[in-house]
């Protein structure tokens, strides 16, 4: 079984390993080490880590058996490796994932609503909740409560119980396995079974801040970013709605009002053309059936 170093301290990104087996298939080497700090890939709706393996990249990770094994296109002569992860990609999936746990946990308490799904993208990350419509206030009210326990900087545990454990843990959902149950706790706050990796505290979140929402099946979508990927997201929306502002000559905060204001101009504008058009073909017609006559 691979000695999972990222459940025990996911903020090591190098360590010594020795490779027990490696097999050939489809041009790709599958490699089992003793131990290993890469997160298989989507396991618990998380990706897998980026890095290398004695230099050589790492492709793709999965877990089989308890075992997680290492996907490279390039053969490894040594059997003792030195392991290297991206400390950037570890700590961008840490605050999407550990931020998702806070978001659902305030959901949970604000509304009784369930997360029903989990998925971390490229550059957005989804819940997909037990509500079937949610109002602006109710997002507002979300994010302010959520944010202020990040601020708080509350500490976030991990540790091992057992199924005859878990009637003294007030848990948010149920366990997908029936021991070695991993419960991952927000200090008092949240506790939620979960192989995934996680930050120290809530402050390393940095915040929360969720896009949009959608009505999905008989539920609703949130759409939401963490941390870094909230700042680059704040940054992007700045950037276009500072050019928008002077394009048009106004100051950020009245920008709506101004594209409002020349998109039904717009519509108005167009309407008359297509009014005019009307005129001018009926005033062909017209033309072309007086010229017949004569």
């Amino acid at each position: 079984m691979t000695e999972k170093i990222y459940l025990k301290n996911p903020y090591i990104t190098e360590i010594n390993a020795r490779i027990v087996e490696k097999k050939y298939n489809d041009n790709k080497f599958y490699l089992k080490l003793d131990r290993t700090i890469f997160y298989p890939n989507l396991a618990g709706g998380q990706p897998g880590d980026k890095g290398t393996i004695a230099g050589v990249k790492v492709i793709d990770t999965y877990e089989e058996n308890n075992d997680i094994i290492h996907i490279v296109n390039e053969n490894i002569d040594t059997n003792k490796v030195q392991l290297s992860i991206d400390w950037d990609t570890r700590l961008d999936y840490m605050q999407q994932h550990t931020g998702q746990h806070l978001l659902s946990s305030v959901f949970y308490k604000l509304y009784s609503a369930q997360t029903l799904g989990f998925h971390i993208g490229e550059d957005y990350v989804y819940i997909d909740i037990t509500i079937p419509e949610l109002k602006i206030e109710d997002i507002e009210r979300v994010e302010i409560v959520a944010n202020k326990i990040i601020y708080s900087n509350f500490s976030i545990n991990t540790y091992i119980v057992q199924k005859n454990d878990l009637d003294r843990i007030p848990l948010r959902e149920k366990p997908i396995v029936d021991s070695n149950i991993r419960i991952v706790e927000i200090d008092d706050i949240d506790y939620s079974p979960c192989c995934g990796t996680h930050l120290r505290n809530t402050g390393e979140i940095g915040m929360i801040k969720i896009r949009k929402s959608e009505k999905y099946k008989e539920n609703t979508r949130v759409e939401f970013v963490c941390g870094n990927r909230a700042l680059k997201d704040y940054s992007q929306k700045n950037l276009q709605i500072n050019n928008i502002s002077a394009l048009l000559s106004i100051n950020d905060t009245n920008v709506y009002e101004k594209v409002e204001k020349l998109y039904t101009q717009k519509e108005k504008l167009e309407k008359e053309n297509r009014i005019l058009k009307e005129e001018l073909l009926k005033y062909k017609c017209e033309k072309l059936t007086n010229k017949e006559e004569l």
